[in-house]
């Protein structure tokens, strides 16, 4: 008989909350229904919820679409709630032939596909925290893009309790970030080649550089909702695959399942395999 000790997830800590992310009204709409006594705040046009997910204070939070949304919405979730952790989440495109609808991308790395630059030799990629320090160089600009770390806990905390999904398949590498939409089937697959991006979205790559602004540790997960290379439509339906997961994760450490929050109390979880 061999006992299992389940690590206790990285934000439930001194009563401060989750802050939980999604762009769109339909990838917060399944969490807002789950929640307990959900309070709404407006910060001018951005809308938060504060409430549980089970035993786990959350601020749910819309962010818009788009890194300049992204990037306030968080800001003013770290400044107004003082979030232990923000849990990054939403839809995304895959990349590969073999990207399916229900695939989940756990954002190991991100890169901030908006960073560019153009000289004579073409267009290379840009690190923006290290220019922001004036520093130029032509270290700089590069080929491949710089990559920003999502927190290694959280990263594992989500491949670990995801290991049970029955939805697709749970992957974890580089996402794509950026303000763009691409529909092109060539130019996804050189995006792919060139960067072993997984998938694209709008809005990881400004969360991450807010969040270590305000040092507070982010996760990112993306759940494949199409496929413009295969020519898979947009699935709404898988907003409510993913937030089904995520709030089983959150209130128990299992995807999917809500019994058991209570036994996080002590900080672990003890098992029998």
């Amino acid at each position: 008989m061999k006992q299992t000790i389940v690590q206790k997830p990285a934000f439930p800590e001194a009563g401060r909350p989750v802050l939980l992310q999604g762009a769109m009204l339909l990838e917060v709409a399944p969490y807002l229904a789950r929640m307990t006594n959900p309070q709404k705040r407006m910060l001018g046009d951005f809308c938060f919820w504060q409430g549980r997910l089970g035993p786990v204070p959350v601020v749910l939070s819309q962010t818009g679409i788009g890194t300049a949304a992204a990037g306030a919405a968080t800001a003013l979730g770290c400044a107004w709630f003082h979030p232990a952790a923000i849990l990054n989440q939403g839809t995304a495109g895959g990349y590969g032939l073999d990207a399916r609808v229900g695939d989940l991308v756990i954002g190991e790395h991100v890169y901030n596909g908006n960073a560019l630059y153009t000289g004579k030799g073409g267009t290379r990629y840009m690190d923006l925290a290290r220019i922001e320090q004036e520093t130029v160089a032509p270290s700089l600009f590069t080929k491949t893009p710089p990559l920003m770390a999502a927190s290694p806990r959280m990263t594992a905390w989500l491949e670990n309790g995801l290991l049970s999904y029955q939805g697709g398949r749970v992957r974890v590498g580089i996402i794509a970030s950026s303000d763009e939409w691409n529909a092109d089937p060539e130019r996804i697959a050189r995006r792919e080649a060139e960067t072993g991006a997984l998938c694209e979205e709008m809005e990881a790559a400004a969360v991450l550089m807010t969040a270590e602004r305000f040092a507070v540790p982010c996760g990112v997960i993306r759940i494949l909702s199409n496929n413009n290379r295969t020519g898979r439509p947009f699935d709404p339906g898988v907003c409510e695959t993913l937030a089904a997961a995520l709030s089983g994760l959150l209130e128990t450490g299992r995807p999917g399942c809500g019994a058991e929050a209570a036994a996080w109390a002590d900080g672990t979880r003890s098992g029998k395999t």
